[in-house]
């Protein structure tokens, strides 16, 4: 996925006041629950991929989570920091396929941000989150769901083995971009060999508020590192 358009597009989603005023999902209290009940993770260090302006991000470190918040948007940081300036020395920007840690993370979080891109990013993706957390780690995971509804003009540009997909916009606040729509079966397919099933993947089926038509899903899972 080029890295300044993300950066640009988000960018200008979170001038315009996106998440500004939006509650945490319901993901984030799952998450909570499953760090308390695993001592490494919840005696170690986390990160979230994709921490935004902190909506999920914000209620996480305020149950007590050890958590470092990456995000490709300056904007997003931006607003973060002005929010909880005492948060700064833990935010940081760039790609997360360039991000090198000092040490391996007990946990990582990515809530809507494996789907940006294509088939060939989607697999670096689970290869890289892999790296990134120590033997036992936990992987908690919120992505597209091939059951979606897509309203937006857009192109279809692949179709996966697994019965994925992946489109180009040609409207909205993801022009230009490529966003994938996962399976069932593509997510048992890329976390087979790097992950253990311990929240079985669960789809989110959420209808648009009128006039938007149709719905959105998206699937939550957590995982851990074999």
């Amino acid at each position: 996925m080029p890295d300044a358009l993300a950066a640009r597009r988000w960018d200008e989603e979170y001038r315009r006041g996106r998440y500004a005023a939006e509650p945490p999902l319901p993901f984030a209290g799952t998450i909570v629950d499953v760090v308390r009940r695993h001592a490494t993770a919840r005696d170690g260090v986390g990160l979230y991929v994709g921490c935004g302006n902190g909506r999920n991000y914000v209620p996480l470190v305020d149950a007590g989570l050890n958590l470092y918040g990456l995000d490709v948007s300056p904007e997003a940081l931006r607003q973060l920091a002005a929010r909880r300036p005492e948060l700064s020395p833990r935010l940081l920007q760039g790609d997360f396929q360039d991000f090198q840690p000092p040490a391996a993370f007990a946990y990582l979080i990515a809530v809507q941000v494996f789907q940006h891109g294509t088939l060939a990013d989607v697999a670096a993706y689970f290869a890289r989150a892999g790296a990134l957390l120590a033997p036992g780690g936990l992987f908690f995971l919120r992505v597209n769901s091939a059951g979606t509804q897509v309203v937006r003009q857009h192109t279809v540009i692949e179709r996966g083995e697994h019965g994925g997909f992946s489109v180009r916009y040609l409207e909205g606040p993801k022009d230009g971009m490529a966003v994938h729509f996962y399976t069932r079966a593509e997510l048992d397919a890329l976390t087979g060999a790097r992950f253990e099933t311990i929240g079985e993947p669960r789809e989110e089926i959420i209808q648009r508020a009128p006039p938007e038509r149709g719905g959105w899903a998206q699937w939550e899972a957590v995982y851990q590192r074999r």
